[in-house]
């Protein structure tokens, strides 16, 4: 039975104590230290320790200069700068890094005459490279056709049994994109390997995404679109259908997502062992733009079956839950007037989806979209370009075992920020002890003075995150998977912590459990961990 959740507040009726013991929760921080670089990845490798990696200068850029540091708990345990270099000493571009059979490793690329190339360059924790460079794959690439040179894509499964090398060329408007895959085993052996070519033209389809399960099944998701010569850009309207492949040397299963001939909007997708595909996603009308409800599908990829599949709109209410009196009477009256106008949720993008025990899943989703706004100074002839980023309502829902969804819940949210990619924005989560737990920047404003639990007056919209000493907040959410009712507070501070957190750059490490927090301040930076059992 779906319930629809609205933010409740739980006034306890006693003083928020704002001591730096209780309002930084159960967090263990270290303490801040002078940064060597914009921190690009937290990788856990054990119970309590981890790896940083950073680029060598500045905050919002990237370069080809790594600096990493190992840690145990919050102590700096050895730190250095790693060498990117091929076999001949070349030096190589970044791709990502990872534990892999519980050592840290780095990939690299280089593109020499005719190929590009992928290496794994394993590293100690003082950043040491050993002697030995693994080649993990190589793909032939066109002279003199720079724009279509592909690029290489690491995935590894969530138990982190197995790790696939893709790489993609895309084809040009009138061609099918290629693409290709070697799949490896944490000891480094290769498992399985092919060469695809996509079914479909470049102009009318898109790869949205790839997924490597833990049996090591590699899947692949692809949207297909009406051929039209007149169109630039790719409207709702031309939307057909959503394709995934299951990929292997001598099987290229596929299943097609019809929803019922709604438009697929974004989704997330899992598998177990037996082949059993999870999907959820949001979808929308063919004819209209916006999102309008979430659905559910469980199907069985080898027999070509569904199992179970839910579907559940976003009513008005919930929609408008969140909307300024202003912007419900200006529905009303369009209402009024025979308009067809109902309200939808819009830029909606999946976040993550998490497997409960027992069967049934939780997932979150977030409004994310950029704003684009160029001014132009006539006395100079200079123009001036700003990119305003936002990261706004977080959807969180509850799929039960039998297929149909127990609950939905909207977590209003408002983050804007300039030129910088949303660095501060955004949310981290976790599942554990019968909650969804989700931290994010808010703003004091929102809160009660006494009790530092979340408060939001009748027909008023939520303020905007800032990190200011003054203003700066970081919530926490939890919501009851049982119910869905949730509750939402003030957790720790900026005053407090003497930092501002990052919550893109959290990890979660469900296999050690706990979560490994990231916050800075100038040049400075510190590292927490949140246990989940404790």
């Amino acid at each position: 039975m779906k319930q629809l959740i609205r933010m409740k507040l739980v006034l306890i009726g006693m003083l928020f104590i704002a001591s730096s013991a209780n309002s930084q929760g159960d967090v263990k921080w270290g303490d801040l230290t002078k940064s060597t670089g914009r921190l690009i990845n937290i990788i856990p490798e054990g119970e309590d320790s981890y790896y940083a990696l950073r680029s060598g200068s500045g905050r919002f850029t990237m370069t080809t200069k790594l600096e990493g540091s190992y840690h145990k708990g919050t102590e700096l345990i050895d730190e250095g700068k790693l060498e990117l270099r091929t076999p001949e000493g070349k030096m190589a571009k970044f791709e990502a890094a990872t534990i892999v059979g519980k050592k840290f490793v780095v990939f690299l690329s280089d593109r020499q005459k005719g190929a590009n190339v992928f290496y794994m360059q394993e590293y100690g924790s003082s950043m040491e490279a050993s002697k030995k460079i693994d080649k993990l794959a190589s793909y032939k690439v066109e002279s003199g056709r720079r724009r279509f040179q592909g690029s290489f894509d690491l995935y590894q499964s969530q138990n982190r049994g197995f790790f696939a090398v893709v790489w993609t060329i895309p084809g040009r408007k009138e061609e099918h994109a290629n693409y290709g895959f070697k799949i490896f085993n944490s000891q480094l052996e290769e498992v399985r390997e092919g060469e695809y070519e996509v079914p479909f033209k470049e102009k009318i389809s898109s790869i949205n995404d790839f997924y490597l399960s833990d049996s090591g099944d590699l899947f692949v998701s692809i949207t297909e679109y009406k051929e039209s010569e007149k169109k630039i850009f790719r409207r709702y309207d031309d939307y057909v259908s959503v394709h995934i492949y299951h990929i292997s040397e001598d099987d290229e299963a596929e299943m097609e997502i019809d929803i019922e001939g709604k438009r697929v909007e974004a989704m997330s997708f899992s598998s177990d062992n037996n082949r059993i595909f999870v999907i959820t996603g949001i979808y929308g009308d063919k004819d209209k733009s916006g999102v309008t409800g979430l659905f559910y599908l469980k199907a069985d990829f080898k027999e070509q079956e569904i199992l179970a599949e839910g579907f559940e709109e976003f009513g008005e209410d919930f929609i408008t839950s969140d909307w300024s009196d202003r912007k419900k009477k200006k529905l009303d009256k369009k209402k009024a007037k025979g308009k067809d106008v109902e309200p939808s949720l819009y830029s909606y993008i999946m976040r993550d989806v998490h497997a409960l025990e027992g069967g049934g899943i939780v997932g979150t989703m977030e409004q994310y979209y950029v704003r684009v706004v160029t001014t132009y100074n006539a006395s100079t002839g200079a123009t001036t370009t700003t990119y305003y980023y936002y990261y706004n309502d977080v959807v969180a829902y509850k799929v039960g075992a039998d297929g149909g969804f127990d609950w939905l819940a909207k977590i209003d949210k408002y983050q804007v920020s300039t030129n910088d990619g949303g660095y501060y924005s955004s949310y981290a989560r976790y599942v554990s002890d019968g909650k969804l737990c989700l931290f994010f920047n808010d703003n004091v404003q929102n809160y009660s003075e006494t009790s530092g639990e979340f408060f939001l007056a009748e027909g008023k919209k939520v303020k905007s995150s800032r990190i200011s000493k003054k203003k700066n907040t970081v919530a926490i959410c939890e919501i009851d998977l049982s119910s869905g009712e949730s509750t939402r507070r003030m957790y720790f501070d900026r005053s407090e912590l003497g930092a501002i957190v990052v919550p893109k750059l959290f990890n979660v490490d469900y296999i050690n459990r706990a979560v490994l927090m990231y916050a800075i301040k100038g040049s400075k930076e510190k590292f927490g961990i949140l246990d989940f059992d404790e």
